[in-house]
């Protein structure tokens, strides 16, 4: 038996005489592609690509007109220590008396806290003459601060006025000459005497210091 399948035309027409129409099927859905996407973005106009090429050829040129910044600029200088030379602490010193009129009275005894019995008398009768009681004025033994200048002192008791017994000029380190009278130095009133206990029995000395007392009252 022959095959009964061809695929001549001519043939075909022999068997399909009618007219074929398309009729369209409701329960079918054909996918839309309005929604579909360009693959590549559209191409830029070339207006844009004209006026975007002379932004960034202004950008560049004021970049280039800009100076670089050097770059130690952005280096932190190192900080200069200043070296500052740390003030002298101020010398303490162990007196008696309360030092309300800053009256200093320097005493020279290595065995004694003030001087002999003779001296301290001596001592008391002279505070008494220039009208002054133990809160007002600072006893101090220089004996216990050898080397300690006037300086030191001053920076202490800040003295308006110093009776010395005992202790020299030079031992302050001042560079001045005693001459009998009452030294003013710069704000302080300074008068040089033997030690108490010579001086109890030295009675020139005794009257030059009375003549100086009297006018430091």
């Amino acid at each position: 038996m022959e095959n009964q399948v061809t695929n001549n035309a001519n043939a075909l027409r022999l068997f399909f005489t009618e007219d074929v129409f398309l009729v369209e099927d409701e329960n079918v859905k054909i996918p839309s592609v309005v929604d579909v996407k360009p693959i590549s973005d559209p191409i830029i106009k070339s207006e844009n690509l004209v006026q975007e090429t002379v932004i960034q050829h202004e950008i560049d040129v004021t970049l280039a007109a800009k100076p670089v910044e050097s770059v130690k600029n952005y280096i932190p200088e190192a900080e200069i220590t200043h070296i500052v030379a740390e003030p002298k602490a101020s010398k303490m010193f162990r007196f008696l008396g309360g030092n309300k009129k800053s009256v200093l009275i320097l005493v020279n005894d290595q065995l004694n806290d003030v001087s002999t019995e003779q001296g301290r008398e001596l001592l008391r009768k002279i505070v008494k003459a220039v009208d002054l009681s133990t809160p007002d004025f600072a006893v101090v033994n220089y004996a216990h601060y050898h080397g300690t200048d006037f300086i030191e002192l001053h920076q202490f008791f800040k003295p308006a006025i110093m009776l010395s017994f005992g202790v020299e000029i030079s031992d302050l380190k001042l560079n001045l000459t005693w001459q009998n009278e009452v030294i003013i130095h710069e704000t302080t009133r300074i008068i040089f005497a033997p030690n108490l206990h010579h001086l109890d029995s030295d009675l020139t000395a005794k009257k030059l210091l009375w003549s100086n007392l009297q006018k430091i009252k």
